[in-house]
């Protein structure tokens, strides 16, 4: 069968989807979002992530047209973006119970100047690709969770329209169906390029569909980037924590007064960790506190064999013993906790054994009053 193209309704070159000072308060004092800036290139599809009560959705909700800005704006190719110009895919679909599956897929080509314009070649690829082939006739109350999700995207895309937003969809759909309809999309993506954005709390599925990660806090857009960039390279002790699977491993630093380049930072004394001079110069006076913390992802620790080590290195390590393991998929996480019974995630190989865990300093952050500094 000979692919639609999604892109060809719109021949002309355009920009993308540019979101500039976009701000949402509710009465008088309760803002929710704070001068968003968010460029989404033509055919970029972007993960949209955060915890509950962030911003996302409300964001959504003004890119596509349900609801007012306090202030900025959304443009498509330069235009204000009408609501004809984008398709949404919401967390449970709105489907009419009244129609079938055909008919609630097709119902958006009946309005407006879209009516009578209906590529039924293209449906039948949409049914396809979305594993819908055979259910055309029936109702929704007839279709599982999935399949009228499934419906609901299909109906999102059935205009072409260049700008489709997907707002938490698999939230309340079984895992096994998640994986399957995540895949469906990554693939609808690649075969018709449409400009998306893809809300979710879930940073895993933030980091499989986004070619770029948008992470919001509080309201902010605070960082956005690759998801390999993101990863490596957190801007803030929230992107971090949010981010990081398994869990960020945070330690507190004792207090200390500042010391010279090259200096060694006690990490709740069970740990002394090198300073290279050159990141000493960057670091500013106030970061050696209390208040600030050293984040590590323990779980690509190293094992130290103790005997073995010198004592700068010894020095290094950190004194531990494994608590616990869980199987987490088809891995082993192990939980390990220091002298101080801070709980730590890495690699050992039984229970109860005795461990030093040695970590690079390229793997390490410093945060200090949520700013990131790198050891």
């Amino acid at each position: 069968m000979t692919s639609a193209s999604y892109s060809s309704a719109a021949a002309e070159p355009f920009e993308g989807l540019r979101i500039r000072g976009v701000a949402k308060t509710f009465g008088t004092d309760t803002t929710v979002l704070n001068e968003i800036d968010l460029d989404v290139h033509p055919g970029e599809l972007i993960s949209l992530v955060g915890s509950s009560g962030t911003g996302k959705s409300t964001l959504l909700r003004i890119i596509a047209g349900l609801e007012e800005p306090s202030a900025g704006r959304v443009t498509y190719a330069g235009q204000p973006l009408e609501r004809g110009s984008v398709g949404v895919v919401f967390q449970r679909p709105i489907l009419y119970p009244h129609l079938s599956v055909k008919d609630n897929i097709l119902f958006p080509t009946r309005l407006g100047a879209f009516a009578g314009r209906v590529d039924m070649d293209y449906y039948r690829e949409l049914l396809e690709a979305l594993k819908l082939e055979g259910l055309e006739s029936r109702k929704p109350s007839q279709l599982s969770g999935g399949q009228a999700q499934r419906v609901g995207i299909a109906r999102a895309l059935i205009r072409r329209a260049p700008v489709v937003l997907f707002d938490e969809p698999l939230a309340s759909v079984d895992e096994q169906m998640s994986a399957s309809i995540r895949a469906d999309i990554v693939r609808l993506h690649e075969r018709y390029g449409f400009t998306g954005l893809y809300v979710t709390h879930d940073q895993n599925e933030a980091l499989m569909l986004g070619q770029r990660v948008a992470v919001m806090d509080a309201g902010y857009l605070v960082q956005v980037d690759t998801p390999e960039r993101l990863l490596a390279h957190p801007h803030t002790l929230q992107v971090a924590k949010l981010m990081a699977a398994p869990a960020l491993n945070l330690l507190a630093l004792e207090d200390s007064e500042a010391l010279p380049a090259g200096c060694e930072l006690a990490i709740r004394a069970t740990a002394l960790c090198p300073v290279a001079a050159d990141a000493a110069h960057a670091l500013p006076v106030q970061v050696l506190g209390s208040r600030h913390l050293v984040g590590g992802m323990l779980y690509r620790a190293r094992l130290l064999e103790a005997v073995s080590l010198p004592l700068e290195s010894r020095r290094a390590s950190a004194d531990s013993e494994l608590s616990a393991r869980v199987r987490a998929g088809q891995e082993l996480e192990f939980f390990i906790s220091d002298a101080q019974g801070t709980s730590l995630i890495g690699a050992s190989l039984s229970v109860g054994e005795q461990v030093h865990l040695g970590v690079a300093a390229e793997r390490c952050f410093l945060f200090s009053d949520g700013k990131r500094f790198y050891l």
